[in-house]
């Protein structure tokens, strides 16, 4: 029996008052429940967990796009968010779900504030470029600075800091640019401070603020986790993303391990497919044993099987049977996809024992 399911007892008992009799009997027929449920020493627990996730797999739907609720970011929900963990798929947006150590809508919004990506492309009103004094001057709405909680001189500041090859001045809500002598430098420049960085957390496009039984929590799509979790007035310790990789850098291969599990889990319930969760902590396992996340794929787990056969037969025949022929390769006929290929019993089940004499 489990740490976890002693504690589970120990909270049934308590909130039944039972009696020590009562509870040691309890606890007889739990560890009893709990041997039954054992695997036998031999099975091919790979082969059966393999079924067991991908068979109820095949039913789900191909929808791609979920809101929760009335409101939300959309995510990626069913098989193609099965195959984007089960990949580790590069370059996709994680979302954020961020609470906070003070529950109120207006914390909440000063909070989405400070993490939304702003550039100052949002705060511009217009540029003009004036061929005659060879200078760009920019145009600053008053209005829009002040929703970001900035002032004039702050964005001279940061614009005097990434743009130094043309000088700056300000005068009243306008920016000046001297210097810039032909039309093709206006252009870069202009492209420039339009895309330049204000305020938030870079790559963070989208805020939401919701409430959930009655806490104030905030969804934002991309950005980095570990910044997003740097900010003050964020509860850290509840904080996750949906991006399984970010986790680990930031958190650690175990904590990324826990959420990879939760994210599949979680998918395969909002389609209302059943299994059991030992079965995807194997897989997450196995996908986290090394000390970093590998993919269930060519390029990773199976990049690293010693055995060529078992290898062949997961997608790429013709190149691993070519590369394990030309390097002399051997195969050791210890794993049961090998063993499988060439009609031999595998190490599983009865296969495990051998007789070695007839009495």
């Amino acid at each position: 029996m489990t740490e976890k399911i002693y504690e589970e007892l120990e909270e049934y008992s308590k909130k039944h008052k039972l009696s020590s009799e009562k509870k040691k009997e309890l606890k007889k027929k739990l560890k009893n429940l709990v041997d039954k449920s054992g695997f036998e020493t031999g099975e091919a627990l790979g082969i059966v967990t393999t079924q067991s996730i991908s068979e109820p797999a095949t039913q789900m739907t191909m929808r791609t796009f979920h809101i929760a609720g009335s409101a939300g970011i959309q995510m990626t929900l069913g098989l193609p968010r099965l195959i984007e963990l089960f990949d580790l798929r590069k370059n996709i947006e994680g979302v954020s779900t961020i609470y906070l150590q003070e529950n109120s809508k207006e914390f909440a919004e000063k909070i989405a504030l400070e993490i939304s990506e702003s550039d100052l492309g949002n705060v511009i009103k217009k540029i003009d470029y004036d061929v005659s004094n060879i200078q760009v001057e920019v145009e600053l709405s008053k209005k829009d600075l002040d929703k970001l909680d900035l002032d004039y001189d702050k964005i001279l500041e940061i614009v005097k800091k990434y743009v130094k090859k043309y000088p700056s001045s300000r005068e009243g809500n306008k920016l000046y640019f001297d210097s810039v002598k032909i039309y093709s430098e206006f252009r870069i420049l202009k492209e420039k401070l339009l895309n330049l960085h204000i305020k938030g957390v870079k790559g963070v496009r989208e805020t939401v603020i919701l409430n959930r039984d009655e806490e104030w929590v905030i969804q934002a799509r991309g950005g980095n986790f570990k910044k997003i979790i740097s900010i003050e007035g964020i509860d850290t310790t509840r904080t996750i993303t949906t991006s399984v990789e970010e986790i680990a850098s930031v958190l650690g291969i175990e904590a990324a391990r826990e959420a990879l599990e939760s994210e599949i889990k979680g998918t395969l319930d909002e389609q209302g497919v059943d299994v059991d969760t030992r079965y995807l902590g194997l897989v997450t396992d196995a996908m986290a044993v090394n000390g970093e996340l590998e993919a269930i794929s060519r390029y990773g787990m199976m990049r690293k099987k010693r055995s060529p056969l078992a290898r062949m037969n997961f997608e790429e025949t013709i190149k691993i049977l070519f590369n394990s022929a030309v390097l002399n390769r051997k195969d050791t006929l210890n794993t049961l996809m090998a063993n499988l290929m060439i009609g031999r019993i595998s190490h599983a089940g009865t296969g495990t024992v051998k007789l070695r004499w007839k009495l």
